[in-house]
């Protein structure tokens, strides 16, 4: 992992920017916007903008940080739309295709790099 460095931190309610690169836990590239000229934005603490295990993970880090977790499942989807099905991460985080089907033992990771901190 790289620390980072700056005074500022990334901890409740500091608007962030980050790059991120999302695989499966056999390695399988899932999504990214590492290419993308517009990073992921959002505030620390919004958890309808971002799954869980990446706003637990997102905390602390500094400006030029990157960070490589591991998020269990519990922390890697949203609620679904019914019938208490798994839905789609929020829009523009995560796969741009939607998760239909919970795969309860999947364990998935996440590369994020710390862009800006406001």
């Amino acid at each position: 992992a790289v620390v980072g460095s700056g005074d500022l931190v990334a901890d409740e309610g500091r608007t962030v920017q980050f790059k991120w690169v999302l695989r499966r836990s056999n390695g399988y590239f899932v999504d990214s916007n590492q290419f993308s000229e517009e990073p992921f934005i959002y505030k620390v603490g919004n958890l309808k903008k971002v799954i869980k295990g990446v706003d637990e993970a997102i905390r602390g880090m500094r400006v030029g940080g990157v960070r490589r977790i591991n998020i269990p499942p519990n922390m890697a989807f949203v609620e679904g739309v019914g019938e208490g099905k798994p839905g789609p991460m929020p829009h523009g985080f995560g796969p741009q295709r939607q998760i239909l089907t919970r795969i309860d033992r999947e364990v998935w990771y996440f590369e994020i790099k710390l862009l800006k901190i406001k």
